[in-house]
C-alpha cells in the first residue's frame, strides 16, 4: 500500500513530465468555438502546483531541523 509521501512523489513526477512535454513541444495559445486555451498560463499552473507539491513532500518526509544561529 502506498503512503502518502510515495503518493506526492508520484504526483510531484506526474507534474514534472507534464513540465517536460510542454517545454520539449511548445504550443502558441489559442481560442476555438468560444474556449481559450493558454499553454503559458498552463505551465504556470503546473510550475504552482509543482512548487506546492515540493513543499508537501519536504513536510511529509519530516522529522527535520529548521538550522538557527545562536546571538552572542
Amino acid at each position: 500500500m502506498a503512503t502518502a509521501l510515495d503518493n506526492l512523489n508520484a504526483a510531484y513526477a506526474n507534474v514534472a513530465q507534464q513540465i517536460a512535454d510542454i517545454t520539449a513541444n511548445p504550443q502558441p495559445s489559442y481560442s476555438e468555438n468560444g474556449r481559450s486555451v493558454s499553454w503559458s498560463e498552463y505551465l504556470s499552473m503546473l510550475i504552482d502546483k509543482q512548487k506546492a507539491l515540493l513543499q508537501a513532500i519536504q513536510l511529509a518526509g519530516g522529522p527535520f531541523e529548521i538550522p538557527q544561529r545562536a546571538h552572542g
